[in-house]
């Protein structure tokens, strides 16, 4: 079976750029609940395979090896496809970059045990036939704009290439990585590579 008909058959997409992490939860996923179809995808652009009414879960994987300007991607595309969706992701759960970046989707230590990780799973696979979930109405960290910023720079963008790409000014694209370094309380060096010249 090729690619895409797989994916057209998918159940649960898990997406990481962390393909060890990916085959352990797909593990875990077929010895709980064999007759969910799960398929991993590492990019956002294979998203555009998936069409169809068979997709119950999305899950993001956040290790050191995952881009998460392309799981952010990947979000945004599952919600504009269907807001109903449940999207979960596993990830440092005290992360604050994790939060700030996705505020609206609800994430799980990836140092939990299998029964938990499958039983968060599972809560979220059960929402797929009741009423659309309710929207936070807390305040996110960030904006929008340092949203977007945040994502750039998760990807390893420079202050230089944040202010071209966006059409802002260098001056401001450093505003906004003061002021999200401040509001997540983080050191530029935390996350290696993100915060480059």
């Amino acid at each position: 079976m090729n690619g895409k008909l797989s994916l057209a058959a998918a159940h649960v997409l898990v997406h990481s750029g962390d393909i060890f992490a990916a085959s352990g939860l797909i593990k875990l996923i077929k010895l709980y609940r064999p007759s969910l179809k799960v398929y991993h995808i590492r990019r956002a652009e294979e998203m555009r395979q998936v069409k169809n009414n068979r997709l119950r879960l999305v899950v993001g994987i956040a290790t050191d090896a995952t881009n998460v300007g392309d799981m952010s991607h990947l979000f945004d595309n599952m919600r504009k496809e269907n807001a109903n969706l449940p999207c979960v992701l596993l990830g440092d759960s005290g992360n604050s970059l994790l939060s700030a970046l996705f505020p609206e989707i609800p994430v799980m230590g990836l140092n939990a045990s299998m029964t938990e990780i499958f039983e968060f799973l599972a809560s979220h696979l059960a929402r797929k036939n009741r009423l659309p979930q309710r929207r936070t109405t807390t305040t996110p960290l960030l904006t929008l704009r340092q949203r977007e910023v945040l994502r750039m720079l998760a990807c390893g963008a420079s202050a230089q290439q944040v202010s071209d790409s966006l059409g802002i000014s260098l001056k401001t694209a450093y505003v906004h990585r003061r002021d999200i370094l401040m509001r997540l309380n983080i050191c530029p060096t935390y996350y290696r590579g993100m915060f480059t010249e």
